[in-house]
């Protein structure tokens, strides 16, 4: 019987140091979220790109069209042409299965559209994110307008 409680004492060890694990990396992959946000608001636009894989693909704001890789050249002339958003993000929550993350959460604040028009609101946001060269890099992407309010 002894044997027993021993074996349940390491399983019962395991599971906590497996949760306390993934625990970690779901901070990990908010963290990574956070300095995307900060890159961008600072207009590192290297640092933005570093957190992007180069075959990332997603859905922007205002619906539209699969845009489909990450364009360094195309983030720029849209900065330059007065493209800005500002947001906050809300209720995130991190999933992580091995080297792959999936993450949802709402974003409020407000978009500056190249021509001036600010358009102000909140947003449903959902990314998944690969670990690769020891960076959690967004793969996949989507935003939307929020029009109802979250339950």
């Amino acid at each position: 019987m002894r044997w027993l409680n021993g074996v349940l004492i390491v399983l019962v060890s395991m599971m906590l140091l497996r949760g306390s694990a993934a625990f970690a990396q779901e901070e990990e992959v908010q963290t990574a979220m956070s300095e995307t946000l900060a890159a961008w608001r600072s207009g590192d636009f290297d640092r933005f790109a570093e957190f992007y894989h180069e075959d990332a693909r997603g859905f922007l704001f205002g619906g539209g069209a699969l845009a489909r890789g990450f364009n360094h050249v195309a983030l720029l002339a849209a900065y330059e042409a007065g493209f800005r958003a500002e947001m906050e993000l809300r209720e995130v929550e991190v999933r992580v299965l091995g080297d792959v993350a999936m993450a949802v959460a709402y974003a409020d604040g407000s978009l500056t559209l190249p021509g001036g028009e600010v358009r102000n609101g909140s947003w449903r946001y959902s990314e998944t994110r690969v670990r690769a060269a020891g960076i959690w890099k967004i793969i996949q992407y989507h935003f939307s307008e929020l029009t109802t309010a979250p339950r």
